[in-house]
């Protein structure tokens, strides 16, 4: 039996840092690997209802159109829908709006890439 077990947690990069000659050791003891894909345009749209609903809200909060959207510019990438989606609903509450459509949407995104 083992007497230690020890897991790891990381980017995408992790996998081409084990892949490395001087990791191949640690690379070789791992029992198990798991990775996280980005999510497709359905599985975005359920990730955020969930964790809407985890929060309290039992209603929809983004406009198919704008979930979409929403979509694509995170590219499925679970920290990026988190961030976007967040900043949306940050600037509809601004505007005294119940639902996030694809107008502001398109401001947080303008807003992003300029950041950028």
């Amino acid at each position: 039996k083992a007497l230690l077990s020890l897991i790891l947690v990381g980017l995408p990069e992790l996998d081409s840092r084990l892949a490395m000659r001087r990791n191949r050791s640690l690379a070789s003891r791992l029992a198990r690997r798991l990775a996280i894909d980005a999510l497709g345009p359905e599985d975005t749209a359920e990730y955020l209802r969930l964790r809407l609903k985890n929060a309290g809200c039992e209603r929809e909060l983004f406009a198919s159109d704008a979930m979409a959207m929403l979509h694509e510019a995170a590219s499925g990438a679970h920290r990026d829908i988190d961030r976007l989606a967040t900043t949306a609903l940050r600037e509809a509450a601004r505007r005294k709006k119940k639902l996030v459509e694809r107008d502001v949407l398109a401001r947080v995104l303008d807003t992003d890439s300029a950041a950028l």
